[in-house]
């Protein structure tokens, strides 16, 4: 019994470990000492973003694009194809890290991180949405902040956001592009790095409140060509962290808990007990009642 508890206790922190926490990722198209070196662990999304973006060779790039997307989760990432364009720029170039839970409990303000970094290595600060088609010039350096609308929904239309049908809205009044994320990722990277073969790349999901608020959420369910198949298992995330914790606490705790206190009812026994004396004769009983 103490055993099962143990164990349980220990998957608890680990089932809440992840709550509010997001992936940054980053890759550089040049070998980096200073951001091979970083440590394993941070204790927030900022000071990981400061770290990186205050090195000592981060103004040796030509342009460093922090890529945004609010309520972007690990498991958006991990899901990924090996063939995706995020996965084959991670596997490919000469640097390059992934922290998939980096804890992010307050917002934090990109703007004033990426200001100071186009301050310190002199270079101009451009923020734009896709789809906006921003011509950049490879004569000066650059730090561009390139904001995706947030993700939102169950496990497949988030899958679907990133793969199938990744639809959004540009400025919230321009007509819905139906492009997946990965699709979105590749046409603006494939752009920035032509102009900029020195460059760093960080893909994250923190993101300050503000954009949040404003911009129209991606989800994998608003356009749809043809009819939805596969049932409800394909639509839905059944076993979400919440309802896995309740089950292990329930059959690992609750059930043997109960079933151990039924038994040790049902070995209640009375320690007195009605014995028939010895030359106990019923019949003489029963006429001496009677007389």
């Amino acid at each position: 019994m103490s055993v099962r508890f143990l164990a349980v206790a220990a998957l608890l922190p680990l089932a809440l470990a992840f709550s509010d926490t997001s992936p940054v990722v980053f890759w550089s198209s040049h070998s980096s000492s200073t951001l091979d070196a970083l440590p394993s662990k941070f204790s927030h999304s900022h000071s990981l973003l400061d770290t990186i973006l205050s090195s000592s060779d981060i103004c040796g790039h030509d342009a460093i694009v922090l890529v945004d997307q609010p309520e972007l989760h690990a498991s958006d990432l991990r899901n990924l194809p090996s063939n995706t364009h995020l996965a084959r720029s991670l596997s490919s170039s000469p640097s390059s890290r992934q922290f998939p839970y980096v804890p992010n409990h307050a917002p934090i303000d990109l703007t004033a991180l990426l200001t100071s970094a186009a301050t310190r290595c002199d270079s101009r600060l451009v923020s734009f949405a896709p789809g906006q088609g921003i011509s950049l010039s490879g004569d000066a350096k650059h730090v561009v902040s390139l904001s995706f609308p947030p993700l939102a929904g169950m496990a497949e239309d988030r899958k679907d956001a990133m793969l199938k049908y990744g639809t959004f809205t540009k400025h919230l009044v321009s007509p819905i592009i139906d492009r997946p994320t990965d699709a979105l990722l590749a046409t603006e990277l494939a752009t920035l790095t032509a102009t900029f073969p020195n460059h760093l790349i960080i893909y994250t999901g923190s993101s300050a409140p503000s954009f949040a608020k404003r911009a129209a959420p991606i989800t994998g369910s608003i356009i749809r060509n043809g009819t939805d198949t596969g049932g409800i298992l394909a639509r839905y995330q059944l076993l979400t962290p919440g309802i896995i914790t309740t089950l292990l606490v329930t059959f690992f705790v609750l059930v043997p808990v109960l079933m151990v206190g039924i038994q040790a009812l049902a070995s209640i026994q009375s320690p007195l007990r009605n014995e028939i004396p010895k030359n106990f004769n019923a019949a003489e009983k029963k006429n001496s009642r009677l007389c």
